[in-house]
């Protein structure tokens, strides 16, 4: 290990120390860059990822990007319910999401509102009929914005089988410990043709670190890397092992695209990885993957 790894390696240890107490000490907390408070910017962020989202369904459908008359389900929505929002705008019959972590309860009214406010005049989108479903999911009552928290996120359980036709994902599969067991779920409440499309964030998640180390928690063997081990942490499952899961659970199509690769003097040299990252199967350029498949017809 030349000094270079070993400074990054030294670095990496201690923000996982930091990162496991964080979590012992304030639990779960926003997924977001940015503070709640930070209404505009939040709602550039939903809106941004809903976009996203489109784009890579549009390359992986042929330009189908029809939300309409679908049922829409959302692993991991995080700090609040503003991508719902936008997808019942796109004409979905219902948004389904469902979190380990209630988070979605620390979001500001004014964030709402500001997102309204986005919406207002646009085409086709009776706000009326949002707010509506927003105030009826706030007080637990049935809605179109149907957010379910979970502990076991058995998602098969929350919505039953066969009742979703398109699911979306942003950022959360690294967080799953058991990924075939999420995507047996998926298979479980996906009706025949549905479609899923996610962005995994497979970069080292803290903030220093990521931006100067992205691969940083590839650098330690599994039982070093478990002893900072919380629900949550980074799971280090790399695309490959994700379009497997997806094949043995009987989905079809799958494409993995990369959507951040390792840049200049970020290198990929994998004299600094744990032994089992180092094999070019790992694909250890990739930072950030969209992957989309589809349960057969």
């Amino acid at each position: 290990m030349n000094l270079r790894d070993a400074g990054y390696f030294t670095a990496g240890l201690g923000f996982l120390a930091l990162a496991k107490a964080k979590h012992v000490l304030r639990g779960y907390s926003s997924p977001k860059p940015f503070d709640l408070s930070q209404t505009d910017r939040c709602v550039a962020y939903d809106t941004q990822v809903v976009r996203d989202w489109l784009r890579e369904l549009a390359r992986y459908s042929g330009g189908d990007t029809d939300l309409r008359g679908k049922d829409i389900l959302e692993l991991g929505p995080g700090s609040d319910l503003g991508v719902g929002l936008l997808l019942l705008a796109q004409g979905a019959t219902s948004y389904n999401a469902c979190d380990v972590h209630d988070l979605a309860k620390h979001a500001p009214p004014a964030f709402y509102e500001a997102l309204f406010s986005s919406l207002s005049g646009a085409e086709g989108v009776n706000i009326a009929t949002l707010r509506e479903a927003l105030r009826e999911s706030l007080a637990g009552r049935p809605s179109r914005l149907n957010y379910v928290v979970r502990s076991d996120f058995d998602i098969a359980a929350a919505f039953g089988p066969a009742t979703i036709d398109m699911v979306f994902s942003q950022a959360a599969f690294e967080h799953f410990d058991d990924i075939d067991a999420v995507v047996r779920r998926l298979t479980r409440v996906c009706r025949p043709g549905a479609r899923i499309v996610a962005e995994i964030d497979l970069k080292t998640h803290s903030r220093w670190v990521r931006d100067h180390d992205p691969n940083n928690i590839y650098r330690f063997p599994d039982p070093l890397y478990n002893m900072f081990r919380f629900r949550g942490i980074p799971n280090r499952v790399r695309p490959y092992q994700y379009a497997q899961a997806f094949e043995r659970n009987g989905w079809i199509d799958i494409q993995m695209r990369p959507l951040t690769e390792v840049q200049g003097a970020n290198g990929v040299s994998t004299g600094g990885f744990s032994r089992r990252f180092r094999d070019e199967v790992n694909q250890m350029k990739h930072l950030t993957i969209a992957l989309c498949a589809r349960r057969p017809a």
